[in-house]
C-alpha cells in the first residue's frame, strides 16, 4: 500500500484522537517502517492490518466501522489528484463508473505495481447501482467509506449496504449503492 495512505491514516488518527494516540501506537507495534512514511512508497499491507487492528482494540471499535470512517476520510485526500474527467463528473453515479475505468486505470500507469480493487458494475435502476469489489485485501469496508466521501463531494445522499460480502464466504463484495 502506498505510504499517501499511511501519511493519510496518520492524519485521521490525530485529527480524530490527538497525537498522543499516533505515538502511543508507534510505541506499542513494532512496525517495519517505525510509522514513517514517504508517499509514493509502496508499504506491507501487514503494516495497515496491524495499525487498523491497533486502534479497533484501543477504541473499541469494530473494523468495518474504523475502516468506513476513515474511507470517507481519504476520500477528501484522494480527490485533489484525481484525473480532470473524473473531477468534472456530472453526479456522483457518473463518478462511480470512473473508479475502475478511469482513475484505477491511470494510477496504475503511474505506480505499476499498485495493488488496488478491481470493480464491476450492476445498474439495478437509475436510484441503485451495484458495485463488484474483488481484492485479496478485503477492504470492502473502506471502499464503503470511500463512496461515502464521494457522495459529500458531489452534494448527494445515499445508503450503502452489502448483499454479499468477502468476510462472510463470498467470492466478491456486493456493495448497494442506492441514491436517496
Amino acid at each position: 500500500m502506498k505510504g499517501s495512505v499511511f501519511n493519510a491514516l496518520q492524519e485521521f488518527v490525530e485529527t480524530n484522537h490527538g497525537l498522543e494516540a499516533w505515538d502511543s501506537m508507534l510505541n506499542t507495534l513494532d512496525l517495519p517502517s517505525q510509522g514513517i512514511y514517504t508517499s509514493s512508497i509502496k508499504y506491507d499491507d501487514s503494516e495497515m492490518f496491524s495499525i487498523v487492528t491497533y486502534y479497533c482494540e484501543a477504541l473499541n471499535v469494530p473494523a468495518s466501522d474504523l475502516l468506513r470512517t476513515f474511507g470517507e476520510f481519504l476520500f477528501a485526500k484522494l480527490m485533489p489528484m484525481a484525473p480532470t474527467e473524473a473531477k468534472q463528473a456530472p453526479s456522483l453515479h457518473a463518478f462511480l463508473y470512473m473508479v475502475d475505468n478511469l482513475i484505477h486505470v491511470e494510477v496504475k500507469k503511474l505506480y505499476a505495481d499498485s495493488n488496488l480493487p478491481d470493480f464491476d458494475y450492476k445498474d439495478q435502476n437509475d436510484k441503485h447501482l451495484t458495485m463488484i469489489y474483488h481484492s485479496e485485501r478485503k477492504l470492502c469496508h473502506l471502499s464503503e467509506g470511500l463512496i461515502l466521501g464521494a457522495a459529500k463531494h458531489f452534494g448527494e445522499e445515499v445508503s450503502i449496504s452489502q448483499s454479499q460480502c468477502m468476510h462472510e464466504g463470498d467470492e466478491a463484495c456486493h456493495i448497494e449503492v442506492r441514491f436517496l
